[in-house]
């Protein structure tokens, strides 16, 4: 659409968009709880029945009325189905359909004029004053003016447009609430708009003007010098004539955030976008990457200030996050960047200027949500940058691909970055952007590495990059949990440094047990079930023990366990690796972080990368990695696996190997199987592909609560996230160091007390075992969280309250936390024969 169509159209909606409450039905419930309201309908010819039957009135909301009244008088009808999606629902096809006001032989009829056959011509010409008044205001003269034919992307930006028009004016504190015998007469609305707008004070848009990045930009920008890999994507970039989706596939550690954030700034000057959204697998990988965008949105904001977010569930405990400063401040300062109240909401988060958040975000606009158009409206404007794309497995790939199509249909920029991807799945995301059905065979059976895939005016191109970085051999020796311990001592004996990566938590927590009790206390364990602040302490001590800038002291006899957590964005360097067998691109991105960095020292023995693979899991009938992984996926990934890879001249043709490998046999069955069972779950709550219009687009929504959006496009396993909390004999609750509570937490003890979240393991979450764990939780918590209620930070809140050993029951179970471990859980004591 031109953007004086744009205009037109976002005027005329805005004007008209509550005209559904000009009927009857809505004027009953205003009736009823202002009767003197009445009379003065009365006076005007307007007559209200005595009784209205509530259902037919609810059945009726104002917007969907206002689709009817405007279609009644000729509007075009995919404007109209914006005024009645407003409220966040787009109406069903069939409902407008069958609802017409001009019939009166339909029931609902009352709804529009009630009984008075005589008011029906003032209800109507208080109609026409309304679309007279709103065409007025968008400049034009008649409805046949307004576009006859909206794309259903347009119908999706308007839609979220006008949402968010509605919310600002909605809202008591811009716009007080005026009298009811009030009409208007002596308000200067000017100066009222004026004064909401001086309160709300939204920032300037981000408007980038960069065309090229110079090496001297470049190293101003991000303070080293660019990359063979970073230089060639921007030169790339730089002669695009219609971007559209860039997929980098690169070597672990090569600086592919900085190649996205410089190539997102150059896309937005050329595409005309605002802003930038940043999406990462997980709330850890969240934290860890908004210093550094963070950084580079620093200097975006040098003239204008501009709004910043990070997005997600522990944002508050982020420290860089909560540092900066909230509002335009009054006095100049040394940053740019700010924290937007209004922005803060979940729905609106997208609307910042920059964004970094998990992926979920962006996956919950390919699901069928209430006020999904908010988030069309805010990434539809924006670069939008995921990293970590082979984290995600079949189920959320199918929202990933189904929000990449809505990203292609607005010609949004998308970079999608990796360490490596399926030939086949890197092709699928290109075509779900591109609309494309088929794509050369050539690009199909690309093993080149680093590569860069991308489409320019709807082709499909791909390009090796230039890699000057280092080149490893990496030893590989398959083994058994039997030879662990050996492996770990040896290496401890020697000075370096082991990570020990292990596929399920239970396994992990064995482990660390062992090098606790059998070879040295130097041990640190890492995975997902700790409380927040613990895991960020972990983080932290871990990229001080072995992280970049450690030293031989540091280093020397350290042991890390760990989960799959370990090999998402961690950097960590490690002198010997052993790893659980897991699939093949999971398994090189654990190796990834074996001698990550050369300039670390290392002993003798540990001078050359080897990397000990434990096959354990393979045998018997069911193991948790064959429930994870599936055994025909792990199987030809060990069947593949060479003596020595070379990195990272390997890792493309490896993975290609086992994903485009197929055979008869039923462990491949179930494999393939299993994710088309994930991709069929996926299409429960999946938003529909960009055609057509918006009717019909919601229906059958997932429930509107952030936790019941986050579940949907993650497996669609709820999962039951506690604060982890102690219990004391006087009834009290406390910390688990000892500290107490107040009855009605004060800021500071809200903030630690977010801290304490803990997401329960997936057995108390499970369709049998999920009701009886919230009912049991909430039973137990609610004598603390009833006090809670006013605080929205804690409302609704479960809590797993420990005794002062840290211990509680749970569904059956013993659940036990301390810091070195996390949560563990058992059989009841009295459950054990």
């Amino acid at each position: 659409m031109e953007q004086s169509v744009l205009f037109v159209t976002a005027m005329f909606l805005a004007a008209v968009h509550d005209i559904g409450k000009a009927a009857v039905g809505f004027q009953y419930k205003i009736t009823r709880a202002v009767a003197e309201r009445l009379s003065a309908l009365e006076h005007c010819g307007i007559f209200i029945p005595d009784a209205m039957d509530m259902g037919s009135v609810r059945d009726m909301p104002h917007a969907l009325v206002g689709e009817i009244i405007l279609n009644y008088f000729g509007c075009p009808e995919t404007v109209s189905a914006i005024v009645g999606a407003h409220h966040g629902v787009p109406a069903q096809k069939g409902e407008v359909q069958d609802l017409n006001c001009e019939r009166k032989e339909i029931k609902r009829y009352r709804n529009f004029f009630g009984d008075n056959e005589d008011g029906r011509e003032t209800i109507e010409n208080c109609w026409k004053a309304i679309i007279g008044l709103a065409l007025e205001r968008a400049g034009l003269d008649s409805l046949e003016e307004l576009p006859q034919k909206l794309t259903v992307q347009a119908q999706m930006v308007l839609s979220g447009l006008l949402i968010t028009a509605d919310w600002i004016a909605s809202n008591a504190e811009l716009f007080p609430l005026i009298s009811v015998d009030s009409v208007g007469d002596d308000i200067d609305f000017n100066n009222r708009i004026d004064a909401a707008l001086e309160k709300l004070e939204f920032p300037e848009m981000w408007k980038p003007e960069r065309q090229s990045y110079s090496d001297k930009a470049f190293e101003d920008t991000f303070r080293f010098a660019p990359s063979d890999v970073q230089r060639c994507m921007l030169d790339i970039v730089k002669e695009t004539n219609a971007p559209g989706l860039f997929i980098l596939e690169a070597p672990m550690g090569c600086g592919k955030t900085e190649a996205a954030l410089s190539s997102a700034e150059l896309l937005a000057a050329k595409c005309g976008k605002n802003g930038l959204f940043f999406g990462m697998p997980t709330q850890a990988t969240a934290s860890g990457i908004f210093p550094r965008v963070m950084s580079w949105a620093e200097k975006q904001s040098q003239e204008y200030y501009h709004s910043i977010l990070l997005r997600h569930g522990s944002a508050e405990l982020n420290i860089p996050f909560q540092r900066i400063q909230r509002g335009i401040p009054e006095e100049e300062s040394d940053s740019g960047l700010f924290v937007h109240s209004w922005f803060c909401e979940s729905k609106k988060a997208c609307l910042a200027d920059f964004v970094v958040a998990t992926v979920d975000h962006m996956l919950m606009m390919a699901l069928k949500r209430r006020h999904v158009m908010l988030l069309h409206l805010g990434l539809s404007e924006k670069v939008v940058v995921i990293d970590e794309v082979h984290a995600y497995d079949a189920y959320m790939s199918r929202y990933l691909e189904r929000a990449l199509q809505w990203l292609g249909a607005y010609h949004t920029p998308v970079i999608l970055l990796s360490a490596t991807l399926p030939a086949a799945r890197r092709m699928s995301l290109v075509r779900a952007y591109s609309g494309a059905k088929t794509s050369d065979e050539a690009l199909e059976k690309n093993t080149a590495y680093p590569l860069l895939t991308w489409t320019d005016s709807g082709e499909i191109h791909q390009q090796p990059l230039p890699y000057t970085g280092e080149h490893r051999n990496v030893r590989i020796i398959k083994c058994t949990g039997d030879d662990v311990p050996e492996l770990i001592r040896s290496t401890v004996e020697q000075g370096g440094c082991v990570g020990i990566i292990m596929n399920t938590v239970s396994r992990a927590q064995s482990v660390a047990e062992m090098v606790r009790r059998d070879i040295t206390d130097n041990v640190l364990l890492y995975h997902a079930q700790f409380i927040m602040t613990d895991r960020a302490d972990k983080e932290d001590q871990l990229l001080k023990s072995i992280g970049k800038d450690s030293d031989i002291d540091t280093r020397r006899g350290y042991v890390v366990v760990g989960t799959q957590v370990l090999e998402q964005s961690l950097d960590i360097d490690l002198d010997l690796l052993i790893t659980d067998i897991c699939p093949m691109d999971l398994l090189l991105q654990r190796i990834g972080r074996l001698h990550r960095h050369s300039h670390h020292s290392r002993p003798d023995g540990l001078k050359e990368p080897q990397c000990y693979v434990v096959t354990d899991e393979l045998e018997g009938e069911k193991s948790g990695s064959k429930f994870i992984y599936t055994t025909w996926l792990l199987e030809e990934t060990l069947k593949q696996l060479p003596e020595s890879i070379d990195l990272p001249e390997d890792i493309s043709p490896l993975v290609q190997k086992v994903y485009s490998a197929f055979d008869n046999s039923e462990k491949y069955k179930k494999y393939i199987s299993k994710d088309e069972l994930k991709e069929s779950k996926a299409g429960a709550f999946l938003l529909k592909k960009p055609k057509k219009d918006i009717h019909n687009l919601l229906e059958r929504a997932v429930s509107d609560s952030n936790s019941s959006a986050e579940a949907s496009v993650r497996d669609g396993l709820s999962s039951v996230e506690v604060l982890v909390l102690r219990q004391f004999d006087d009834g009290t609750i406390g910390f688990l160091d000892g500290t107490r509570l107040s009855d009605r937490p004060t800021k500071e003890e809200t903030v630690r007390l977010l801290g304490q979240r803990l997401r329960l393991p997936a057995r108390f979450s499970e369709k049998w075992s999920i009701d009886r764990t919230i009912d049991e939780l909430e039973k137990k918590g609610r004598t603390y969280t009833a006090l809670w209620k006013k605080n929205y930070l804690l409302a609704g809140q479960l809590l797993l309250l420990l005794n002062g050993d840290n211990e509680t029951e749970l569904s059956g179970l013993t659940l036990k936390y301390d810091f070195n471990n996390g949560l563990t859980y058992t059989k009841r004591s009295d459950d054990i024969e």
